[in-house]
């Protein structure tokens, strides 16, 4: 039951999938299939290869290293017992100083590894004898010999024996410094803490890290008579250390417990030097300027918690910078008190170059194989694709509108057949298709895009009754000014043709500044502005200018001008459909409409060709760049708050709007004044504005209205708000 509903699945998929598609695609997920397999598992054996290989590497290494160690720290405590056994049997006495320096130094001759050799005697004697390199800038790299007692320093000749004092020495009691006082606690050879040894007289030119192997002395009779020392130098270890070789960019080191290096690989030194205060500090592998270094004991750290956790050799991985690195660890100990830790790591990069050529090889021969199928199937499937993929591409036209198609009709097969239906079809659709077009351009002019596209919706097909949006926009109302004085003068004939040459002017407009007609209400427009109030004003401005260009048309033909009015106000309505199951239109509804219809009405009664309301100026992005003044205050019958109206007289005539601006001054004063109560006052500057524009309209109302409080005083609570009793 699952194989088949599997098939089915498979069947519908295959069925919304390109018909070249369903030919092609199998074929290619098999052979990626089988060659994405093939390099998946030779990188896969690669990548195991290489950590078999490094983890033999990283034994061998740490191995090698282990025992050169253990070689390299037998030698002092050889030496020391050495010379025990010398002066035990008396080979030697200790008395004879210089012959016990001469003795030291042919040690230092046949031991390189070895920097110091000395003898301290319980009784405050002291004898050595210490090989130095010579990094004097005119010094050719040579070893120096100095040979000691307890007051003196003395550079040896090339015999062994004192050539001249160099460093006179005072107050030094060997038996109270602590590497000889942890070699009789100990009663055993011991080793020392690792220490510098320090050029006196030059502080940058000799710093030797060293550790030194120290064995207790004594005579035949059990008494203590000194302590033996043999020193080596760690920076032969860090030469041992660089010759080995670690795939090609590994690193090696070694490290106390406590975290501090030893010897390294590297080229930086094991220490700090500090020279204000001519100290070294031994260098912490945590803080290494080594990135394999101190990432490796980060994560020793993190990995074992503490370093002292170590106690057997230990492979691992980690990151550094988005590389693995291969890590082993282990630890290496003897019984006179090393332990140290060897750390080996080596970058997987190191191994792999060869891997990923051969993974790259792989790919490219992929991808090759992967072009040559791909051809092949596409030729192979041309054959019996190419007629569907025609009859495909024909459909997607015919989608277009395209109607004519070339077609295989020629074919006798079932896909001729087949493309002789889809052409009939075609041209019935076309039929179709050009009478649904005239309708809807018919009902586009009933019903506007721009209304839809407010309703949200994207044909008139799918509007319902009832749909509604509230969205803020600028109402503008616009009338004729005595349209019925003018249309008693026209037959109904002429009376269609005049109001449709008329409105032919305003509409484009309208549409130009982004204005959607709502309604035609016989010579008057309603029209909604949804983009914002600059639309409204600017498109007003610009219905006034056309109309200026519309009234040198009619004078020509020795027609009387005419004169309109434009209310705007700006505020939130609801746009929607109204009326019945088999009758509805669309429609504004909101006091915002109301009020922009009387604003519209006031235009007669201030002389005014566009009044706008205070919302629409507030909403103006910059009211500075259009010829404002302010008309009045007044209160709309219905309405509570008062109105301010304002006045745009960008569109009047050019000699009206130069008499405007030239009164513009002392108009907004008298406004002032009159809302002061300031009648008298105010009266001479309207005055003032009437003897430059005598018919100034406005100007008129606001002397009627000063005389008439002058003669009869303000009502109470008078605020300077004009009341309109009429719609």
């Amino acid at each position: 039951m699952q194989i088949k509903s599997l098939i089915s699945y498979f069947s519908k998929l295959a069925g919304r999938l390109p018909l070249r598609v369903v030919l092609i695609v199998p074929f290619i997920i098999q052979l990626i299939a089988v060659v994405g397999l093939i390099g998946y598992l030779s990188f896969s054996n690669g990548q195991k290869a290489i950590d078999e290989l490094t983890t033999v590497l990283r034994n061998e290494i740490t191995t090698r290293i282990e025992q050169h160690l253990l070689s390299y720290l037998k030698t002092p405590h050889l030496i020391n017992q050495i010379n025990s056994d010398t002066l035990s049997l008396g080979a030697l006495d200790l008395s004879k100083e210089k012959e016990i320096q001469h003795f030291f130094w042919k040690q230092l001759q046949m031991f390189d590894s070895t920097s110091y050799i000395s003898f301290a005697g319980e009784d405050g004697q002291y004898i050595g004898a210490e090989r130095r390199e010579d990094n004097s800038p005119n010094a050719d790299k040579k070893n120096l010999f100095y040979l000691y007692t307890v007051t003196a320093e003395y550079l040896a000749n090339s015999e062994g024996y004192q050539e001249k004092l160099t460093n006179p020495i005072e107050n030094y009691k060997p038996y109270q410094r602590p590497w000889y006082k942890s070699a009789v606690k100990a009663n055993k050879p011991i080793w020392s803490e690792i220490y510098a040894l320090l050029d006196a007289n030059d502080f940058n030119l000799a710093v030797t890290q060293t550790v030194s192997a120290n064995q207790p002395f004594y005579d035949n009779d059990g008494k203590l008579k000194g302590v033996l020392g043999t020193d080596i130098f760690l920076s032969q270890i860090s030469d041992f250390l660089r010759e080995l070789i670690i795939g090609k960019t590994g690193k090696t080191f070694i490290m106390e417990r406590s975290g501090m290096i030893v010897a390294s690989s590297t080229e930086e030194q094991p220490y700090l030097l500090n020279p204000k205060n001519k100290e070294v500090q031994r260098l912490d592998a945590q803080h290494s300027e080594i990135p394999s270094i101190s990432h490796s004991v980060n994560y020793l750290i993190k990995y074992f918690k503490m370093l002292d956790n170590i106690k057997a050799s230990k492979n691992l991985e980690f990151e550094l910078y988005g590389q693995r690195q291969y890590l082993q660890v282990k630890p290496l100990q003897d019984e006179r008190g090393i332990d140290w830790l060897i750390v080996v790591v080596i970058p997987e990069s190191d191994f792999m170059e060869h891997i990923n050529a051969n993974t790259r090889t792989t790919i490219l021969l992929c991808f090759i194989a992967l072009v040559i199928a791909i051809i092949v199937s596409l030729l192979i499937s041309k054959w019996p694709v190419m007629p569907v993929l025609r009859l495909n591409a024909a459909a997607q036209k015919l989608m277009a509108g395209k109607w004519e198609q070339d077609l295989p009709i020629e074919r006798s097969d079932e896909i001729g057949d087949l493309a002789k239906s889809f052409k009939s079809m075609a041209m019935q659709l076309k039929e179709v298709f050009e009478d649904l077009e005239k309708v809807n351009k018919a009902y586009e002019r009933f019903v506007p895009k721009e209304f839809l596209s407010l309703l949200d919706k994207k044909s008139v097909i799918e509007i319902n009754l009832g749909d509604q949006v509230e969205k803020e926009m600028t109402v503008l109302f616009l009338d004729v000014r005595d349209f019925t004085s003018i249309s008693e003068k026209m037959t109904p004939k002429d009376n269609f043709e005049f109001i449709n040459s008329y409105l032919g002017q305003m509409e484009p407009v309208i549409y130009q500044y982004h204005g959607v007609i709502d309604k035609y209400i016989g010579d008057a427009i309603m029209a909604l502005f949804p983009t914002n109030a600059d639309d409204a004003v600017a498109g007003s401005v610009a219905m006034l200018k056309t109309l200026l260009q519309y009234n040198a048309t009619l004078q020509q033909k020795g027609l009387d001008c005419i004169k309109i009015g434009i209310g705007l106000h700006t505020g939130r309505l609801m746009l929607g459909t109204i009326g019945g199951l088999t009758r509805m239109e669309g429609t504004v509804i909101s006091d915002a409409v109301n009020l922009a219809s009387r604003i519209e009405g006031m235009t007669k009664q201030y002389g005014a060709s566009l009044l706008i309301s205070e919302a629409t100026y507030t909403h103006l992005t910059n009211a500075s760049q259009y010829l404002i003044r302010d008309v009045d205050k007044v209160r709309v019958k219905g309405k509570s708050k008062p109105v301010t109206v304002y006045e745009v007289f960008d569109g009047d005539l050019p000699e009206i709007v130069k008499l405007k601006k030239q009164t513009l001054a002392n108009f907004k004063q008298g406004i002032a004044l009159y809302r002061g109560a300031e009648f008298s006052q105010a009266l001479s500057y309207f005055n003032k504005v009437l003897q430059i524009y005598a018919d100034d309209k406005a100007t008129h109302i606001y002397v009627t209205r000063c005389n008439h409080y002058q003669e009869h005083g303000v009502p109470d609570k008078w605020e300077g708000v004009e009341v309109l009793m009429t719609k």
